[in-house]
Formats: structure tokens, C-alpha cells, sequence
């Protein structure tokens, strides 16, 4: 598709209220493996983001997945390290 082709749908998109992880979702429907990954890359500068930014709202939205596991609820510090420990 070519960049002017990209435009003119990003614009068409934006005229009907769609946010930049809209349309994102939009392309990336279907699509599976790496090629997600080039895409958001490759649409997110048609979409005026650089490759970090299209990268980082990508995964803040969930349309790629997070290479570290999730984390354990209730478990952000270790107990001994909390704020009223008095160990030490």
C-alpha cells in the first residue's frame, strides 16, 4: 500500500473519531506473528508517531504482546522491604 494510500485512510479514520489505537487495532486485524510488529512500526509513521511511540502504544493498548510475564497481584515489594519495616 502506498504512503498516500496509508494517508488518505488515516485521515477518513480520524474524520470518523477513530484514535490512533483504533486504527491500529483496524490494521492489525487478522494479522499474526512479527508482521504485527512491523505494521504498527510502519503505520504508526503514517500516523506522525515515531517507531518507539507506535511501539510503546501498541503495547499499552494490548495489540502486541509483552515479552516480560506478568506480575504476581499484591506483590510489588518484597515484605521485608515495605515502608514500615523496621528490620534492619
Amino acid at each position: 500500500m502506498t504512503t498516500q494510500s496509508k494517508q488518505r485512510l488515516i485521515e477518513m479514520a480520524r474524520k470518523r473519531g477513530m484514535t490512533d489505537a483504533e486504527i491500529l487495532r483496524e490494521v492489525l486485524g487478522g494479522v499474526y506473528g512479527s508482521r504485527r510488529r512491523e505494521l504498527v512500526v510502519e503505520w504508526g509513521e503514517a500516523l506522525g508517531l515515531t517507531a518507539s511511540d507506535a511501539l510503546r502504544l501498541a503495547y499499552s493498548v494490548g495489540l502486541l504482546p509483552s515479552v516480560h510475564p506478568p506480575r504476581k497481584p499484591g506483590r510489588e515489594t518484597p515484605p521485608d522491604r515495605g515502608p514500615g519495616s523496621t528490620s534492619g
